[in-house]
């Protein structure tokens, strides 16, 4: 089970803020950054939760009254955007319950506004929460996680105390993933194929599918000799359009922790066991892994577009070939 204790002991910034939280000493807003799986949305909602209980002794107790209530969402001091899933933006509209609730005072003592997926707010909501930020109370503790900075106006992110969720250590992912009934040759090959997020590395053990298609991104685009391989390793892909977008996001994912480890700004990813030629990527330019990147990022403006997948599929396997495989050992 994750805990309060298992994001202390991911570095300096987790740590500091779940000591300050539970020593009373909780700032009025954090907002909690970091890619896809590392735990944000989980240790927003314990934080909540250590904020918001009523039980004796250690804080999140989970068992009382103000825990459970928050885990089911249903807390009358935990506030929350109007918005779903499948709303792209939070707008004012759907601030509007919680900025009138911040008008009263909290029903029991303390209240937690939770915020997630913030950098899908509007410049009109943020510029509508300012005003709390600017202001706040005793009794309020807002509590937002995004994806990265770079979506949250820097107004509101200079009224936050940011905390930057870091990857797992490898050796941590394979303990989590070997106290859930995994083998240790397939928790190893789990914790080198998920970079760093936990939430990825679950959802390779517990759906298949989902392992299979890192499989594949690392058979395919981490597997280029040269352009005479692009006609059969796009071959491979043409019939996964259903799972383009996670098949990009996977294949920027890799290629950013080898421009990090390029820029020696990060470790060297390890191996899978499905990638033939990763050699080629260890020793890649970080101008060249950029045009790369660049590449992706286009690749998903023509997925938008309605592009062919295949054709967006064999195109970025010729980049991959013109700029990461030139590199030859001395």
């Amino acid at each position: 089970m994750i805990t309060l204790d298992s994001f202390s002991s991911l570095g300096e910034a987790p740590r500091a803020l779940v000591q300050d939280v539970l020593g009373g000493r909780a700032p009025h807003a954090v907002l909690i950054t970091g890619i896809a799986g590392t735990g944000k949305r989980t240790l927003a909602r314990l934080l909540a939760c250590a904020l918001l209980c009523v039980g004796e002794g250690q804080r999140p107790c989970m068992q009382c009254k103000g825990c459970r209530r928050v885990l089911a969402g249903t807390h009358p001091d935990l506030l929350t955007p109007s918005c779903t899933d499948k709303d792209r933006t939070i707008k004012v509209d759907h601030l509007r319950e919680v900025l009138c609730a911040l008008s009263f005072h909290a029903l029991e003592g303390r209240r937690v506004i939770l915020l997630e997926n913030a950098q899908r707010m509007t410049v009109q909501a943020q510029n509508a929460l300012l005003k709390s930020l600017e202001e706040p109370d005793g009794e309020t503790h807002f509590i937002l996680t995004a994806s990265g900075e770079t979506g949250i106006l820097p107004t509101v992110r200079s009224r936050c105390r940011v905390v930057r969720m870091p990857p797992w250590p490898r050796e941590r992912l394979e303990a989590e993933l070997l106290a859930r009934q995994a083998d240790a040759d397939k928790a190893r090959e789990i914790a080198a194929l998920c970079g760093g997020s936990l939430g990825a590395a679950l959802d390779m053990l517990q759906n298949p599918a989902f392992f299979a298609l890192h499989e594949l991104c690392e058979r395919t685009f981490f597997s280029v000799h040269g352009a005479r391989d692009v006609p059969v390793l796009s071959f491979l892909l043409k019939d996964k359009k259903d799972d383009a977008d996670e098949l990009l996001s996977l294949l920027s994912q890799k290629a950013r922790e080898y421009l990090l480890y390029a820029m020696r700004a990060g470790e060297l990813p390890q191996r899978a066991r499905e990638a033939a030629c990763q050699e080629w990527w260890e020793h890649a330019a970080p101008a060249r892994i950029e045009r790369v990147l660049a590449a992706v990022l286009e690749a998903r403006k023509q997925r938008a577009a309605n592009v062919s997948w295949p054709a967006i599929a064999e195109n970025l396997l010729f980049i991959i070939s013109e700029e990461i495989v030139p590199w030859q050992p001395s």
